[in-house]
């Protein structure tokens, strides 16, 4: 891999970093919503402090970073296996951001916004699993969780190019492993005092 190349990916995963709700709460408040609620950096506890208009805010900025790093990779013609691993990079940026020592949020919003610029198909068919899965009384979170499961083998199986079931599988692995309390509990084992939002 080009020097230029491992650039675009650092990039991307520096962007990733750029947590809205955390300077969203800290711009409108002072206050670092790490500390508040249940401590996540994502939209929904964005939305606890700064109520609606907070969770959409964040909501919106997280997903606008993951859309905009395919999209700059793409200005600077990067080949479409660089691409995917801005997918994977923005995605774990948002998860472990650098300049928040690596305490970021849970990556769905990120990765949805990644997924709507790389392969509007990809989103599409997150969205059609996890409603699906959320007729079989799954719950929105775990049905969501359990479509970013299955969508690397249904990527494979509709012979989608490899870099894309690559990059679908590596969002996937970030996903689940920052699930991974919801994920216990959902399996009968206790709920982590603090959790992180997507």
């Amino acid at each position: 891999m080009a020097v230029r190349e491992i650039i675009c990916i650092v990039l991307a995963y520096l962007l990733g970093g750029l947590c809205t709700g955390y300077y969203l709460v800290r711009f409108k408040t002072r206050l670092d919503v790490r500390e508040q609620g249940s401590g996540g950096v994502g939209a929904r506890n964005a939305g606890r402090v700064l109520g609606r208009s907070g969770f959409v805010a964040t909501l919106l900025g997280d997903s606008l970073k993951g859309l905009f790093a395919v999209l700059l990779a793409r200005r600077f013609g990067m080949a479409e296996p660089v691409v995917a691993g801005v997918v994977v990079a923005v995605v774990a940026g948002h998860i472990w951001p650098l300049p928040l020592r690596f305490r970021g949020g849970r990556g769905i919003a990120t990765a949805i916004g990644a997924y709507l610029a790389f392969d509007p198909w990809i989103a599409l068919l997150l969205l059609g699993l996890t409603l699906v899965l959320m007729v079989f009384r799954c719950g929105f979170i775990l049905g969501g969780l359990a479509a970013f499961l299955l969508l690397p083998p249904l990527a494979y199986v509709f012979e989608m190019p490899a870099h894309v079931v690559a990059a679908s599988a590596g969002v996937a692995a970030l996903v689940l492993f920052a699930h991974r309390g919801r994920i216990r509990a959902a399996f009968g084992e206790a709920w982590p005092q603090r959790e992180r939002e997507i």
